[in-house]
């Protein structure tokens, strides 16, 4: 194997071990996992912090966002701070200690010399090797390095394995040409991806089961005002960038289950209020047609319970601490069924 193929590949092997410490495999998981202070801030990833800017907005208890595009994903892997000198040099060393006695040749040989450019100040062509791993350096800069997201495929998590850690002064971003850098953009994507939402809990009057040619009053317990999650990473001295993401329910639809109904509105689409109240509650002596309902024209005797289904679509925009937005994502969809039974019975007190 060519010795400049073998450094490359050795420096991925050594760094990816590295960063197996770290929290990469938390990435998808509910950001909770990483909260302190009682607050929904957490750290869903090394280096990429994320919060909740509405209340519950990153709460694992909601429904997680689904896009609606399923071939829509976050960000497999991204380039971005990660270490402090001292955690780096750590990380390296240890992982070197575990790897160096395994691997022979040109493997062996480019992991010296990568174990060089970091603490020894070997020079590769174009890149200034460093002293120590920049240990005098500490708290001026950061270690930039890979990180992987878990929910992607083994393969795309590789895509970013051509670039190897830089240090990176505070404040700074990495010089032209690296590659991967982590974005706004990839920010909106990743705060999408640990966004929750209201759930979608149906309510219904009659309560229990349906009348035949009667009408049911359906209304979700859940308001749907506006969600907002940002994700941040913090470039030292101060120095962040960001993406805010805004989720706003767009659509609730209903859908009875069978073709023996009648719906309310005839569109299937019930309104939201400005309050987020889907639906409204049935109140004694109401006459009318609900404002979101369904009349059922045929019992379910002898088909088995109908699937009574509530489709919330949110429309999501993003603006970035470099004016990026608001385009570029996906809509959100929820949705959850509900047994109903309907009997054949002409009157009933609700």
């Amino acid at each position: 194997m060519p010795l400049r193929r073998a450094l490359a590949l050795a420096a991925v092997a050594v760094i990816a071990a590295a960063g197996t410490s770290y929290a990469d495999d938390d990435l998808g998981k509910p950001p909770t996992t990483h909260v302190t202070g009682g607050n929904d801030n957490g750290n869903v990833s090394a280096g990429v912090s994320i919060k909740a800017v509405t209340p519950g907005a990153t709460d694992p208890g909601r429904k997680p966002i689904a896009s609606v595009d399923v071939h829509w994903t976050p960000p497999p892997c991204w380039f971005g701070p990660k270490y402090s000198a001292q955690q780096f040099k750590d990380q390296y060393l240890k992982s070197y200690k575990e790897q160096s006695p395994n691997v022979h040749g040109s493997f062996s040989t480019a992991m010296g010399m990568d174990l060089a450019h970091y603490q020894d100040g070997y020079d590769y062509p174009g890149v200034t090797g460093y002293k120590d791993f920049n240990v005098d350096q500490e708290g001026k800069g950061q270690w930039w390095a890979v990180s992987t997201n878990p929910a992607a495929g083994a393969f795309d998590q590789m895509s970013c394995n051509d670039q190897n850690p830089l240090w990176v002064p505070n404040g700074e971003r990495p010089p032209a040409g690296t590659n991967h850098v982590i974005t706004t953009e990839m920010l909106s994507k990743l705060a999408f991806a640990n966004t929750r939402l209201p759930g979608v809990t149906i309510t219904m009057s009659p309560a229990t089961a349906q009348t035949v040619n009667l009408p049911t009053w359906v209304w979700l317990k859940e308001k749907y005002t506006p969600v907002k999650v940002r994700a941040s990473v913090n470039l030292g001295g101060g120095q962040e960038i960001w993406a805010e993401t805004t989720a706003q329910a767009s659509s609730v639809r209903i859908e009875p289950g069978t073709s023996d109904a009648t719906v309310f509105p005839a569109s299937g689409e019930c309104p939201i209020s400005q309050d987020g109240k889907v639906g409204a509650e049935y109140s004694q002596g109401a006459t009318g047609n609900p404002p979101c309902g369904v009349t059922y024209l045929r019992s379910t005797e002898h088909s088995g319970a109908y699937q009574l289904n509530v489709t919330a679509t949110w429309k999501v925009s993003w603006v970035g601490s470099d004016g990026g937005g608001p385009n570029g994502l996906p809509n959100g969809v929820i949705n959850e069924p509900k047994a109903v039974t309907v009997k054949e019975i002409q009157t009933v007190v609700r």
